[in-house]
């Protein structure tokens, strides 16, 4: 890549990045409560909630781990571009629920509505606590570790001086001003991800004319083999429905992506954002469009890349995780402009998205179910402690552990799946559901969570975490079934029947 190119791309980073600070420098006196600091509650509109929770979704993971996986595996991971549509779903069934909950009690966290929902009760609390923050940590592990790569190999610099140079100054604008800087510099993310992504999904079709030559270059070639050495295997099992992955995974592939959304904190957090509950459809509008073009992005990117290999156009790729930035590389500058600030944009929202609720979990949920009294002058001191501490520490995990960021990364969508189904899926829209349910469902969630870190494998070709969540939702409707049904406020029952 030519200097200047790098200079170019380099600059419009730092400018994206001086943006966000200053948003969250500047939010900072709009978080002068506890509930605006931890949950930004009832006061955003749908365009800047729809983009926040659009930004904390599409992580660095979408956008250079879906075109890898699309390139390398073949077409069953485009089913991944279909959880644009779960947003929509996850809004249908859920936000007028959990927006009501804010106008019952004073909501700014989602143990806040664990506790009017089953009777403040401590140990449904502190589990999900848990089991949500080890999805939090992981996967803020994993987007540090991709923006700090993405950065030191830009402008040749240790990964773990380019790490505390975004992610420090991510986590001090974070800390200033909570969820209401967080939410903000989210949206301004999300809104550079889905320019990158017209920008990318319009060259896409000027440069390939369409998925029909697309489909019939990569079908007519059985193998390419560049001058680097690299063969890439091509053919028309590439595009069929699975791909060269197991069925099995395959539809997992499908299935946790748009299921897993309904239960995602930067899904259900953003619910209570909303200022005026009947803009929750607008949220929700908002969010399922802009996700489905960044995911369009995601998938063109992968075909483009296969595209040009299979015209002998470039070389087959060392590793698929290449592709997107082989793709934006032939187009030019100014794509790879946007492309490599909207992987650091997705990197910097996922972060700091997690960022904001792995601390509140620890400082304001955590301790309460504990019984650790706080005051609530202090709560926003003790969150900041809090932060600073997690995002110093993921900076040094995510950037000389590897494997451990590997395997957070990779189970941290599966672990806040099988975490909130039972609490607030189930809770929500099953009035049968109870305490005793609850507490047996989120137990299993946290045990097989744990396990495979002491080299449990299970017995099944599909990925644990798909298992684990099942086996949490199908305990907690049998023993809600079996016990007494938990009586519920007129308030509360009201907000149910929404």
């Amino acid at each position: 890549m030519p200097h200047s190119t790098v200079v170019l791309i380099a600059a419009f980073s730092a400018l994206m990045i001086a943006v966000s600070f200053g948003i969250g420098v500047w939010a900072k006196k709009k978080a002068n409560t506890a509930q605006a600091y931890f949950g930004g509650t009832a006061m955003f509109g749908p365009v800047a909630v729809g983009l926040s929770s659009m930004a904390g979704i599409a992580s660095a993971f979408a956008l250079v781990g879906v075109p890898g996986i699309i390139y390398t595996s073949g077409n069953a991971m485009t089913f991944w571009m279909l959880s644009g549509a779960a947003f929509a779903m996850s809004y249908i069934i859920l936000g007028k629920k959990v927006r009501a909950m804010a106008e019952i009690a004073p909501i700014s966290s989602l143990g806040d509505i664990c506790d009017v929902r089953f009777n403040h009760n401590r140990f449904i609390k502190a589990l999900m606590s848990i089991i949500i923050c080890l999805g939090c940590v992981g996967y803020l592990a994993a987007q540090i570790s991709a923006g700090s790569a993405l950065i030191a190999q830009l402008v040749d610099i240790p990964p773990i001086v380019a790490g505390f140079l975004i992610f420090g100054l991510l986590t001090v604008y974070t800390a200033l001003s909570g969820e209401v800087g967080g939410l903000l510099s989210q949206a301004f993310q999300g809104f550079v991800m889905v320019l990158a992504g017209l920008v990318l999904i319009i060259a896409f079709f000027v440069v390939t004319g369409g998925f029909g030559n697309v489909l019939e270059a990569v079908s007519a070639v059985p193998e390419v083999t560049g001058s680097n050495g690299v063969t890439k295997t091509l053919g028309a099992t590439l595009l069929d429905a699975w791909g060269t992955m197991p069925g099995g995974i395959s539809l997992t592939w499908m299935l946790i992506p748009i299921l897993g959304c309904v239960g995602q904190p930067q899904v259900l957090t953003r619910m209570y954002a909303v200022k005026n509950p009947r803009d929750l459809p607008k949220a929700g509008l908002v969010t399922a469009v802009t996700h489905t073009i960044v995911g369009f992005l995601a998938v063109v990117a992968a075909y483009g890349a296969l595209y040009l290999v299979a015209t002998g156009t470039i070389d087959p790729l060392v590793s698929g995780d290449q592709a997107i930035y082989a793709f934006s590389d032939y187009l030019g500058i100014w794509a790879q402009v946007l492309v490599y600030a909207a992987i650091l944009a997705a990197a910097l929202s996922s972060a700091s998205m997690f960022l904001t609720s792995s601390s509140t979990l620890l400082s304001k949920d955590l301790t309460s179910a504990l019984g650790i009294k706080i005051a609530p002058e202090k709560q926003i001191n003790v969150s900041r402690v809090f932060m600073f501490v997690l995002g110093a520490v993921s900076i040094v995990v995510s950037i000389y552990s590897t494997e451990m960021v590997a395997l957070l990364g990779t189970f941290g969508w599966g672990t806040l799946v099988s975490g909130t189904f039972p609490v607030f899926v189930l809770g929500l829209l099953w009035e049968r559901c109870n305490e005793k349910g609850v507490m047996c469902g989120v137990a299993v969630s946290l045990a097989f969570n744990i396990i495979p870190f002491f080299g449990f494998k299970f017995p099944s070709a599909l990925p644990g975490y798909f298992i684990t969540s099942a086996l949490a939702v199908a305990v907690t409707v049998v023993v809600s079934i079996i016990v007494p049904k938990q009586e519920l406020s007129p308030q509360l029952d009201a907000v149910l029947k929404l």
